[in-house]
């Protein structure tokens, strides 16, 4: 196959200005389902902008459990438009099943779609029960 062929085939284009991949730094501790501290443990997540999904963001978010006692808790996804100036919530159940205490319980983790409109968009993620935030929020580019 030639180079001509080859170029000519790919799918969708990029953006110099646009990261697609966004990791939040830090995560977010909390004691779960009825803060209690059985179910304490913490959050990472990373958000993802993707051109065949325009105006909207998606945040991944894995839960690993301290314990090993089946828990859930509810993530909420905070997010401000900066350039229309919208914002809000988007909540969502992740669970982890009890699996002894090495390793700890872990979620393959739950993406939730955000839609936020094009522009750049400010992201930070908490839980519905106490919680501390260990790292910053985060500032993406949702492409329109």
């Amino acid at each position: 196959m030639s180079a001509a062929v080859a170029v000519g085939t790919t799918m969708g284009t990029a953006s110099a200005d646009h990261q697609d991949f966004t990791m939040f730094p830090g995560q977010t501790f909390t004691l779960g389902e009825f803060n209690g501290i059985e179910c304490a443990g913490q959050l990472t997540s990373n958000a993802r902008t993707p051109h065949d999904r325009p105006g909207t963001a998606l945040v991944t978010t894995a839960w690993v459990a301290y314990f090993s006692t089946p828990c859930s808790v509810v993530a909420q996804v905070n997010w401000h438009n900066l350039d229309t100036n919208e914002r809000g919530t988007v909540s969502s159940r992740v669970t982890t099943t009890g699996r002894g205490p090495l390793p700890p319980p872990i979620t393959a983790g739950n993406q939730i779609a955000v839609d936020t409109k094009p522009g750049r968009v400010v992201l930070s993620v908490t839980t519905e029960s106490l919680h501390f935030v260990a790292g910053p929020s985060v500032e993406v580019r949702v492409p329109a």
